[in-house]
């Protein structure tokens, strides 16, 4: 089972890593349609931001069964992938000609991964009865 978590989770960072760096222009027909503008309205925010809380939502879940860390140092990492992936990225946007980095983007990932901790207790407790 854990080398279906290994590859859902490096399938999972390869569609997160197009989404990040390809193109804008790709991205508006996802941030425009019903599910994402409802979430967008519900929460006040841009449609961006919330593609942004989606795409982060699943990365400590999908890393922590992957991995199953043992040590202490491991699941710290594991907790803190959001914030390390999601100012890694942006960093990396300010950079390329046709993105750019922003700040409000690092929130919207850490937001989009602390929201994946309850999922991650959720299915802990569950595996352990």
């Amino acid at each position: 089972m854990r080398k279906v978590f290994i590859i859902i989770f490096i399938a999972y960072l390869a569609i997160n890593t197009y989404f990040l760096f390809s193109k804008g222009d790709s991205l508006m027909d996802i941030q425009n349609k019903g599910f994402v503008v409802w979430v967008s309205t519900a929460l006040g925010v841009k449609p961006d931001k919330t593609l942004h809380m989606m795409l982060f939502f699943p990365m400590i879940p999908l890393a922590w069964f992957a991995f199953r860390p043992k040590w202490d140092i491991t699941k710290v990492i594991i907790l803190w992938s959001g914030v390390i992936f999601g100012v890694l990225t942006e960093w990396i946007q300010h950079y390329l000609p046709h993105r750019t980095g922003d700040i409000t983007d690092v929130a919207a990932d850490i937001v989009g991964s602390v929201l994946g901790i309850p999922l991650l207790l959720f299915f802990s407790l569950f595996k352990r009865k």
